[in-house]
């Protein structure tokens, strides 16, 4: 099975550039590929309310996390973005300002990259 890591990019308030990618997640999951979904740039503020979102992204977001997907947050986003608490809260720990994920140690790992 192939690797698939979902670099979500996009602000919540366009619900389906994060409710799509991480459907498509979900169901690459379900087919038993290795999936991992982090969060960056205005992804990291979706976490400032989760619940005031547009329903399918929110219940996109529930169904990755139940199934383990969600690998990290930015820490240099959320800090910037004012939202680390927020994440926090999520049970996502934010340790630093370091910019995440490494993409580079990711496709050397065999992960193709999806960005949204």
């Amino acid at each position: 099975m192939a690797k698939h890591a979902f670099l979500l990019l996009s602000s919540p308030e366009s619900p389906g550039k994060l409710a799509n990618p991480l459907t498509y997640a979900a169901q690459l999951h379900d087919a038993g590929h290795e999936v991992a979904v982090y969060f960056d740039g205005d992804a990291t503020t979706f976490f400032d309310g989760v619940e005031d979102h547009a329903p399918p992204a929110v219940e996109a977001y529930e169904g990755a996390r139940e199934r383990g997907l969600v690998a990290g947050v930015c820490d240099h986003c959320a800090n910037a973005k004012g939202v680390a608490d927020a994440v926090e809260a999520e049970g996502f720990e934010i340790d630093g300002s370091e910019h995440s994920p490494d993409t580079a140690a990711l496709v050397e790992d065999g992960f193709e990259l999806h960005m949204v």
